[in-house]
């Protein structure tokens, strides 16, 4: 048996791209959704801010879905045990770059868990 895990940067058009693009929306659930029916998205700038990619684009759900699909082709039989970050290269420039986000770390700070 093998294990292996698939960790994803901001994939857009998903609901943790709206979330964690727009700390206004970061935790608000009713917002997400709205942006969601609207097809409404985070600003590409905005979120740059946050996160730059060295690729210098927003991860597509494709590029989730062909990394799972290496994974589970013959290509990739000889792996297990590994964890695969599929980011864009984010994790090279800033392990937590929300962290670091003053506005992250203030509404995070009075979150009720």
């Amino acid at each position: 048996m093998r294990v292996c895990g698939i960790v994803p940067g901001a994939i857009a058009g998903t609901e943790g791209f709206e979330r964690l693009g727009n700390m206004s929306n970061l935790n608000n659930k009713a917002a997400t959704e709205k942006a969601f029916e609207t097809k409404a998205s985070s600003s590409q700038a905005e979120i740059l801010d946050y996160a730059p990619a060295p690729v210098m684009r927003f991860g597509e759900v494709e590029d989730i879905a062909n990394c799972a699909m290496y994974l589970a082709s013959p290509a990739g039989a000889y792996i297990t045990g590994y964890n695969v970050l599929v980011d864009g290269g984010v994790y090279l420039t800033a392990a937590n770059p929300y962290f670091h986000n003053k506005a992250f770390v203030d509404m995070w700070a009075q979150a009720k868990l």
